[in-house]
């Protein structure tokens, strides 16, 4: 660690930028961060103390210690310290072979928030997460990685907000003061120690300069924020037709139609079916007759067929992802046997952007990338695979986390060139830090049970607080049958979802809002009605996002971070969407639920009774509704 070079930037008053390397060089982590990022404060003082360092903005005070061991403290201009390395040889900042730590010592009362896709509770202190993106099919278990990987927190405790975001994309493990009472660390399997240290009054001030760094999501078209009817898969091409035809004749508002991975021939990118899909444009143009727009499924593997001049092409363009030796690496997506496009290379992503094109020439503008950890078996790559890294070179190691990122970001680019003036729309199972500047993502293959729907709704609120506001879960269920209880109550809390798609896999029960009764036929068309009234406001809300980088469904702990009842198992997962309306999600057995009102005046939505914040209440649920609550002197926009 003696011989480590550290470099600390200060890219605004409230933004420190700490590097940690073995090395004299300091190579950038690619790819998280938005290329026009440069460190721009102008009030930087730097004060040479012996055997401390001191640098002053406007909002911070950073203390480097330089003996016994390099140790960083970060204060207010209170001069209260809002974070600090733990104290020691061998804390800090450390190496230790190829893997790196970073400790950081856990202040009185702190809660940890964000962290992208990772399961658990709202408040992450006691627990650890792993970031090493995964096809994890049927998850639960908040000890398994999922598909996508944001290294970024958000600090709470008693003297400010902060938020640390760990630009390396090496598998990393977060501990959170599991079995380690006195500290938290973020541990990487390679790589340099390269964080961002954000402070700011508000945890919407934190949003703010994180995607600052790593960016902000693009308006989408508005059709993709309307009601989207999916199903692994929808064929032949009459049984779409069918699909559009049913909706709009029981007038269920709904704006998109998808298809999976089976309107492909065997699977393979670009090639589309014509026995299932004889005429993909004339489908196109009949459902855009009908304003409904169709999104397609790819995935990143080539199929080794002989009679496929993708795999021809890709193999002579020299695109996919091979051995140091030089031989391709070939690995199965079920269930065919593939080579993989490395998207980190400049021209295979230019590639993918021409092949992409086959997408619009037959009338598609939804572009869904799945399958993208890459789900090969166990989601394993060998550690000894090249990634090109716009020329750098990187192994498995590096490379891995960024892979969905950068294939969704060669969609988005493809989307943009060929889309005739059309925003983008490209929906993602995996991704890294930054990925909302490309795509939207939803949360994989969940299961119809009802702690799906609750962990859903708590993994839009934790990917808001991650910088991606563009989210949702497979409304319903991916996995299972459902029920028709657990069917009302996911369409009712659904609605609110920033995306919503209802998904369900082939084998399991049908899932389109008719399937489970009138009963269920009509809420879901009173929701999904309710939600197209409110399109103005949630346009609004997504104009926000673009700008600022303030999610669309936000966790109570943006408005509310110390107000402790929040961070309950009970109410964690309420949220606003938006920030004038509270949505307090319901399971079928809760008959009466137990609802917290934060600080302030709310109106029931149903009633308009005024009530008073700060109060604990218990309201009976009807089947037909969710508890619903706007905010005193909310202004919310609406259809009539």
């Amino acid at each position: 660690m003696r011989s480590s070079v550290c470099e600390i930037q200060a890219y605004s008053d409230s933004i420190i930028r700490v590097q940690v390397s073995r090395n004299k060089d300091i190579p950038d982590a690619l790819y998280a961060l938005t290329d026009s990022l440069t460190p721009s404060c102008r009030n930087v003082v730097i004060r040479d103390k012996g055997k401390t360092i001191e640098l002053s903005t406007n909002a911070l005070v950073v203390i480097i210690e330089k003996e016994p061991a390099l140790r960083i403290i970060f204060k207010n201009k209170n001069g209260e310290i809002i974070n600090e390395d733990m104290p020691g040889d061998g804390f800090g900042t450390t190496f230790i072979g190829e893997k790196l730590s970073i400790y950081k010592r856990l202040q009185n009362g702190e809660r940890f928030v964000g962290l992208g896709e990772v399961l658990g509770s709202l408040d992450k202190r006691g627990m650890g997460f792993t970031l090493n993106n995964t096809d994890t099919y049927k998850y639960g278990d908040p000890r398994l990685s999922m598909y996508t990987s944001i290294s970024f927190y958000i600090g709470i405790q008693p003297h400010g907000l902060y938020g640390l975001f760990f630009n390396n994309s090496y598998k990393s493990f977060f501990n959170f003061g599991l079995s380690t009472p006195d500290f938290s660390s973020v541990n990487a399997e390679g790589g340099n120690a390269d964080y961002f240290f954000m402070y700011d009054t508000t945890v919407g001030g934190i949003l703010e300069h994180y995607t600052s760094l790593t960016g902000r999501m693009p308006l989408p078209p508005l059709w993709s924020l309307g009601y989207h009817q999916s199903r692994c898969s929808y064929y032949p091409q009459r049984k779409v037709e069918w699909i559009a035809e049913t909706f709009r004749k029981k007038q269920i508002p709904i704006d998109c139609i998808v298809l999976d991975a089976d309107y492909l021939q065997d699977y393979e990118p670009f090639r589309i079916n014509k026995r299932r899909f004889p005429d993909m444009p004339g489908l196109a143009d009949t459902l855009r007759k009908m304003n409904i727009e169709l999104t397609a499924s790819v995935n990143p593997g080539i199929k080794l067929d002989s009679s496929y001049a993708a795999n021809a092409d890709g193999v002579k363009k020299d695109v996919f992802l091979k051995y140091p030796d030089g031989s391709l690496f070939v690995s199965e997506i079920a269930p065919s046997l593939n080579h993989f496009v490395d998207f980190t290379n400049p021209k295979a992503r230019t590639w993918w952007i021409e092949n992409m094109k086959f997408l619009p020439d037959n009338g598609i503008h939804g572009y869904w990338n799945d399958m993208n950890e890459p789900a090969v078996a166990g989601s394993y790559l060998p550690d000894n695979l090249v990634f090109d890294f716009d020329g750098r070179k990187a192994n498995a190691l590096e490379g891995k986390n960024v892979y969905g990122m950068q294939m969704a970001r060669s969609s988005y680019e493809s989307a943009l060139k060929y889309g005739e003036g059309r925003r983008p729309f490209v929906l993602t199972r995996s991704g890294f830090a930054g990925v909302q500047r490309y795509a939207a993502v939803w949360s994989g293959d969940n299961t119809a049970k009802d702690e799906y729907l609750l962990g859903g709704v708590l993994l839009n609120s934790q990917l808001g607080l991650s910088g991606v506001p563009f989210v949702g879960p497979d409304l319903g269920g991916y996995i299972g049958d459902g029920n028709k209880e657990l069917y009302e109550r996911w369409i009712e809390a659904g609605v609110f979802s920033p995306f919503l798609r209802n998904h369900r896999e082939f084998f399991g029960a049908a899932s389109e809002p008719w399937a489970y009764g009138e009963e269920a036929e009509a809420i879901s068309k009173a929701f999904i009605g309710f939600r197209y009234r409110l399109l103005p406001y949630i346009y609004s809300v997504f104009s926000e996002a673009s700008r600022t980088g303030m999610p669309i469904a936000r966790s109570l702990c943006i408005n509310y971070p110390y107000d402790p009842k929040i961070y309950d198992n009970i109410y964690q997962y309420q949220f606003l969407f938006g920030d004038a309306i509270m949505v307090v999600p319901v399971t079928p057995q809760e008959k009466i639920k137990k609802i917290y009102l934060p600080k302030g005046e709310w109106y029931n939505l149903y009633t308009d009774e005024l009530l008073q914040g700060e109060q604990e209440l218990m309201e009976t649920v009807p089947a037909y509704q969710i508890p619903l609550y706007v905010k005193a002197s909310g202004i919310i926009p609406m259809e009539s």
